[in-house]
């Protein structure tokens, strides 16, 4: 038995477990079971219950067998006798009593005196005339129902697929005469969907049934199945996300349940994909159950992924349009595809669990298919409930540091020391405690010691081609070193190669050749793989730090992950020089917010602590700076993971390890937890407690001129600005924003201009608020200066602000231009706010339904917002043919962003 299927077939539950755990198609069951109650004298109502593979219909059934097993007023009527979900010996109408036989040998109580209905199945098989067997099958039935004085519950699933399996043009009429004529059976079945037999007046099981339809899971039902499932309540946006990309089948919303019962909903978005790919045997079983032919077509409509009709099915399937018809009708028979539209000669097709859809097209491409990722980050957006704003830019990624007194090349590794940002503030105390060797002037590229005059000599010369920002020519100095000692054996040539290499990367990296220095810094520690001289280890860290750094530059983080892992397994364990410990502190830190970028948070979270754990009690100042960092990584990560209470620990811990250091490196950390914790408590919606931690960083940090603690003070005066305003003292918050923008406008640190211009963006929103909106212009224009990039969330956020005042002003053209330029940077950011989609929705009036949606399809942003454009093209009357959580997506849009009272959006003329 496949493990999974088993963990999601409720025929494996307990009776107990099955009535604890039935929650959803409660009025169904009632329904069931009140018209089952009624059965009584010489009729009785049979019924039927529809609904697609994972709807609920096993769980229904099988919650009414354990409900007539349990009320004693149905078990002292009723007897129930449960068929397998899916009987494959049954081929004829006699092999249906048969089965029947066999079931009640197997449900039946054995009491002493009794017939063995297991010698009357065995010898009952033996019959080889079906008419025959039926009759002698149904006697037995008959006498037992006679002896228990109780009437049958034939429970019966997948009824369509049986009768379609079974030989013979009387089978269904000999089964209606005895469900017509015999008051001792009553019927309760299911099927994937109508069939034939019911629906054509000339068939035997025509008008037979009380058919019971199960329709997909609403807003609601799945909320209390995942409550149920997970033990945990979601909120109503998340719950309608997942409704949509499970089509609200009952046993993929389980499945997701299960798997993300702990994550939060970005978490549940980003690894929603993961989930599919963790359930690939389940989702494979499923295609593989299928008929070569019927796979075909049914690929074919996944590959689609839109509702199809027939002809454009077949031609993906390279199918005559006969012989596609005629698979797609089983497969519809089967509960596979629905029709979900069309006309009734030119039906629309679409496959009925969505999950396998998403399924093939991630299997398909073997990563992320575009419009699946597309939609996922959308939703991400539209339905999340923690909307967090851009929390600040993430905390520079420290460069590694030595600390030592290594004769040869040990320079290497004390340049690197006194050069990173985080230890600037110890560099003159660390370069007056160096020796003379040590002691020089350090650059962004690596000197040597002793060696090879005519290669010192080159080696130097490429430094200085270097400093001076000829790049290029440096390259052709160091490529000279490599090709003058590339093939000496000598420690002092392998050495001076290695540096030469070490440099050359680094110009390459700096003159956007990437993957030529990802190379030469593999080579370089490939090289010294073994060699554990001290020189020729500092040159293996120098060269793994720059190789993972650029990495995480270049978003490649699983890959700058493998990397930090080579660096601890090649450091993390060596009793070497005291500069190994900070080589590993700041693996670890790497490490951490690499795992945060790919929002593996508990794994992210784990090392964190690991490193604190092992580095907590350090005292050497580089260290004590990356633990600090490390904290502070984990405060981030458990804010971008909505645990805002967690968060607001490490804060505090922060403070109470380091609050009271007067390193300004270590300040730095500080400063930025009591900023983060301003940022975290406004996002509580605790304005008076993040005030108070706004007002405690600028009370410790406003004068102080370190440049890494100002980035923090400009932090907290905009926080304070946003809530004071927020809080109705407005001049006081209009007054912190002038103070940041005053202060920061003309800064050379392109982060402290951004802080500046969100002052600014900030003030232009208050005048716009109050009908000024010539003067929120005046402040915008001066946030969005020509020629400056800036952060994409910033200008993003600038662009469309100045649109909603060029549409005040009454200028649609000025508007539409910066919608257009909006559009243009979205794709840029690697989450897509929702805030965004709010204001592009009220945009839309202004610059036109048409427009807008034209604007938006000719952007890069097109894919990334189809549900926006879907929900304004049906808002313009079209009948836009999109994948059906897309359309769905887009109908919350219009009810909740495009509807007015009169249920249109009021758009512009003129």
């Amino acid at each position: 038995m496949n493990v999974t299927a088993r963990k999601y077939n409720p025929g494996f539950l307990s009776p107990d477990e099955l009535v604890a755990t039935f929650c959803v198609r409660t009025a169904e069951y009632d329904s069931v079971v009140e018209a089952l109650r009624e059965c009584s004298g010489s009729a009785n109502t049979h019924q039927m219950v529809i609904g697609p593979r994972g709807s609920g219909k096993t769980s229904l059934l099988l919650r009414v067998d354990a409900e007539v097993k349990r009320d004693s007023d149905l078990s002292a009527r009723f007897f129930p006798i449960v068929f397998a979900e899916e009987s494959y010996e049954v081929s004829t109408a006699g092999e249906f009593w048969l089965e029947c036989v066999s079931r009640l040998a197997g449900q039946a109580p054995r009491r002493d005196g009794d017939v063995d209905l297991r010698r009357t199945y065995e010898e009952l098989r033996a019959i080889q005339n079906d008419r025959t067997l039926g009759d002698r099958c149904l006697g037995v039935l008959q006498d037992f129902a006679d002896r228990e004085n109780k009437r049958l519950v034939l429970i019966v699933e997948n009824l369509n697929m049986m009768f379609r399996d079974m030989g013979g043009d009387d089978a269904g009429w000999r089964l209606r005469k005895v469900l017509q004529t015999e008051p001792r059976i009553v019927l309760l079945a299911s099927a994937t969907s109508r069939f034939d037999q019911m629906d054509d007046p000339e068939e035997a099981l025509y008008e037979l049934f009380r058919v019971i339809r199960l329709q997909p899971l609403d807003t609601k039902d799945c909320a209390t199945l995942w409550r149920t499932v997970s033990g945990q309540a979601r909120e109503p946006q998340t719950i309608q996300a997942l409704r949509i990309l499970t089509g609200g089948s009952p046993r993929l919303l389980t499945i997701v349940a299960r798997f993300g019962a702990n994550l939060s909903f970005r978490e549940l978005m980003d690894d929603l994909l993961n989930l599919v790919d963790d359930h690939t045997e389940y989702f494979k079983s499923h295609l593989e159950a299928l008929p070569a032919q019927e796979r075909r077509v049914y690929l074919a409509l996944a590959d689609l992924w839109k509702p199809a009709n027939t002809r454009e099915i077949a031609d993906r399937a390279r199918l005559g349009t006969s012989k596609c018809s005629a698979q797609l009708a089983r497969l519809v028979d089967k509960g596979a595809v629905e029709v979900i539209g069309g006309t009734e000669r030119r039906k629309l097709y679409y496959l009925t669990e969505r999950l396998y859809n998403i399924y093939y097209l991630m299997r398909r491409a073997r990563e992320p298919a575009p419009l699946i990722d597309a939609l996922i980050r959308f939703m991400e957006a539209y339905y999340s409930t923690d909307q967090l704003r851009e929390f600040g830019a993430r905390m520079a990624r420290e460069a590694l540091g030595f600390d030592g007194g290594e004769l040869e090349f040990s320079r290497i590794a004390f340049e690197r020391l006194v050069r990173l940002p985080s230890l600037e503030p110890h560099r003159e105390e660390l370069l007056s405690l160096a020796p003379p060797a040590l002691a020089d002037a350090p650059s962004e590229f690596s000197g040597a010691s002793p060696a090879p005059s005519v290669g010192k000599e080159l080696l130097v010369k490429g430094m200085e081609l270097a400093e001076s920002g000829r790049l290029q020519d440096a390259v052709a100095a160091w490529d000279e070193v490599v090709r003058r000692f590339g093939e000496s054996d000598a420690s002092a040539d392998l050495g001076l190669v290695s540096l030469a290499l070490v440099n050359k990367g680094q110009a390459l990296g700096g003159l956007g050749r990437s993957e030529e220095a990802l190379r030469l810094w593999g080579e370089v520690a490939e090289r010294f793989e073994g060699d554990n001289r001290p020189e020729n280890l500092a040159m293996v860290a120098n060269a793994q730090t720059n190789r993972g750094t650029l990495l995480e530059q270049l978003g490649r983080y699983e890959e700058a992950l493998a990397v930090w892992q080579q660096v601890e397994d090649r450091f993390g364990t060596s009793d070497m020089p005291e500069w190994v410990a900070l080589v590993i502190a700041d693996c670890y830190q790497h490490r951490c917010a690499d795992l945060f970028e790919l929002n593996r948070t508990e794994e992210a979270l784990a090392t964190c602590d690991r490193a604190v754990d092992r580095f907590g009690e350090s005292v050497m100042p580089g260290v004590v700076d990356a633990v600090a960092g490390i904290l502070l990584n984990k405060g981030i990560g458990l804010v971008a993971a909505h645990r805002n209470e967690e968060a607001l620990e490490v804060w505090d811990e922060i403070e109470r390890r380091f609050g009271t250091s007067d390193e300004p490196g270590i300040s730095k950390h500080v400063a930025s937890a009591l900023v983060g914790k301003g940022a975290t408590l406004s996002l509580m919606n605790r304005p008076e407690e993040a005030l108070e931690a706004c007002n405690e960083a600028l009370r410790r940090f406003r004068s102080s001129d370190e440049p890494y603690t100002i980035g923090a003070v400009a932090q907290s005066l905009l926080i304070k600005g946003s809530l004071l305003v927020a809080l109705d003292r407005t001049e006081e918050g209009l007054a912190a924003w002038d103070e940041v923008v005053r202060r920061f406008e003309a800064s050379d640190v392109p982060a402290l201009r951004d802080t500046a211009e969100s002052a600014l963006r900030g003030r232009a929103e208050h005048e716009l608020t109050e009908g000024r909106a010539r003067t929120a212009l005046g402040f915008l224009d001066r946030a969005l200066p020509q020629g400056r990039a800036g952060m994409p969330n910033s200008r993003l956020r600038g662009h469309l602000i100045r649109a909603q005042a060029h549409l005040a002003e009454g200028d649609g053209e000025a508007c539409a231009g910066d919608v257009e330029r909006a559009l243009s940077i979205l794709p840029e950011l690697k989450m897509l706010p929702r805030e965004v989609l709010v204001a592009l929705a009220r945009l839309s009036a202004g610059v036109g339904l048409e427009r807008m949606c034209d604007l938006i399809k000719s952007s890069p942003a097109g894919d990334l917002l189809l549900p926006l454009r879907t929900a304004l093209e049906l808002e313009l009357g079209l009948e836009p043919r999109v994948a059906r959580e897309v359309e769905e997506v887009a109908e919350d849009i219009r009810r909740e962003l495009l509807s007015r009272p009169n249920g249109k959006i009021e758009q512009r003329t003129g």
